[in-house]
């Protein structure tokens, strides 16, 4: 079973409010509102991308974003000094629709 896209429904169209920790014209970084670790970024497009195997996700641009993303939220956050790991879904049954990898720390449990 699927669960629905909250990251387009929600995030995207404003209706859930978020901690915002990195933007840029691609997307989008804020801290998870359910959080798995101590800390807990999501990294999503600004745009639908359904998962990694959609060909979308091989657009340069947003992948340099993605990466750019995950490098803004180590740094701010501290992350670069203590360690973290990032999780990105590959449309496994049961997952949020959506492109999104979780930077997530600190250290690797």
């Amino acid at each position: 079973m699927m669960r629905r896209d909250w990251y387009c429904e929600e995030v995207l169209s404003g209706k859930l409010a978020i901690n915002k920790v990195w933007e840029d014209a691609h997307v989008l970084a804020f801290h998870a509102p359910r959080p798995a670790a101590q800390i807990h970024v999501v990294v999503i497009p600004k745009k639908h991308v359904s998962s990694l195997l959609d060909p979308m996700a091989l657009d340069g641009a947003l992948l340099t974003s993605m990466i750019r993303a995950i490098q803004e939220v180590a740094r701010e956050l501290g992350l670069d000094r203590t360690g973290f790991y990032v999780r990105a879904n590959a449309a496994a049954p049961g997952v949020t629709p959506h492109m999104h990898w979780h930077v997530m720390g600190p250290g690797i449990p």
